[in-house]
């Protein structure tokens, strides 16, 4: 008789939750930003920690979703990875989620506007 092997979890970094692979990153709660902060791609898990259900769109400007009071360092943050190629900038910072609430959410955004798919990558980890 055989013992069963463990079944291995996804190894999603937790020092950094941003620090997942491209392969490990359907784990991790993402949002694709383009240069303009428009928002490009959400996976499903960043569309659930967002409250927002399967089917429902979101609206495309990622600035709408940050409260006023967070607003002017996350624009200046992203507009310097567009201008001066800051590579990654970290907030905490509050997002509308899809049912109208404010929520916390702890984000990593990371720079490959260099890169061949030219995106703003947000990861989302809720307080």
């Amino acid at each position: 008789m055989t013992t069963p092997s463990p079944q291995r979890a996804p190894s999603v970094s937790n020092a950094e939750f941003g620090s997942a692979s491209e392969s490990e990153s359907i784990y991790v709660p993402v949002l694709a930003l383009d240069r303009q902060g428009t928002i490009q791609h959400s996976n499903e898990p960043a569309r659930r920690v967002l409250e927002y259900p399967s089917g429902a769109s979101i609206d495309p400007c990622f600035f709408s979703h940050v409260h006023g009071r967070n607003l002017q360092r996350v624009m200046r943050d992203l507009a310097h990875m567009v201008s001066h190629r800051k590579q990654r900038a970290r907030w905490l910072l509050r997002l509308r989620t899809g049912n109208g609430r404010w929520r916390w959410y702890r984000a990593i955004a990371r720079n490959h506007l260099d890169h061949s798919n030219s995106i703003i990558r947000v990861h989302l980890r809720p307080l």
